[in-house]
């Protein structure tokens, strides 16, 4: 299972940098304005991003918990997959079609809240997990 996902983000990560070493190339050459270039680079991050995020609900651990923790575990990744999920997919649309100026202080935007309602959504879910416990 490991070597699976290990030899999954190791393609992933070469075909990264292939289509960025192809990009950067024309770029040299002139036949990608430096725009596409960054564009393009910004967009397959987004992308990354939403393919990642999308496998997070499936990160379970091997560890034997009570089956509260386990039930606050799997929505806390639920949550968090689909809300940096989304944000991937928002990141690399407004990069692909939104003017520059909007585009980057946007996906920023996009990005940071992504990750608060993923942190402050576990936090809490963990925190009632732990008061019911109690």
């Amino acid at each position: 299972m490991i070597a699976r996902r290990l030899l999954l983000a190791l393609g992933l990560a070469a075909l990264f940098l292939g289509v960025v070493a192809v990009v950067k190339y024309g770029e040299s050459r002139g036949m990608v304005s430096p725009d596409i270039a960054k564009r393009t680079t910004q967009v397959l991050i987004g992308l990354g991003l939403a393919a990642y995020a999308n496998l997070m609900p499936k990160q379970l651990s091997d560890q034997v918990r009570s089956p509260r923790a386990e039930a606050a575990a799997q929505a806390a990744l639920r949550v968090g997959g689909w809300s940096l999920t989304l944000a991937g997919l928002a990141y690399a649309g407004l990069w692909a079609f939104a003017p520059w100026s909007i585009a980057d202080t946007a996906a920023t935007i996009v990005l940071a809240v992504a990750t608060a309602v993923t942190a402050l959504y576990a936090a809490w879910t963990f925190a009632t997990c732990r008061i019911a416990r109690a």
